[in-house]
């Protein structure tokens, strides 16, 4: 897929690619089991993620996703 976004006076082209939980779980050392739950509407902070019926797929490298991610990064402080 394909998204062109203006930054100043330069337009820049996104790809992304739709994974499914399989995969995305592979990319991020997680259980599918977990990525699967985490796009269901009872999580606090649902996975952005695409429905085609009982399908689930993940823009990879969307700014969604990423801003996502981001707000689970632990800054290392205790």
């Amino acid at each position: 897929m394909l998204d062109q976004q203006k930054f100043g006076n330069q337009t820049t082209t996104a790809t992304w690619e739709l994974i499914d939980a399989k995969e995305l779980a592979k990319r991020w050392s997680l259980p599918a089991s977990w990525i699967r739950e985490q796009t269901r509407s009872r999580a606090a902070d649902p996975l952005p993620h695409v429905r085609f019926g009982k399908y689930v797929r993940f823009q990879w490298l969307s700014p969604e996703l990423e801003r996502w991610l981001n707000r689970r990064r632990s800054n290392g402080k205790s």
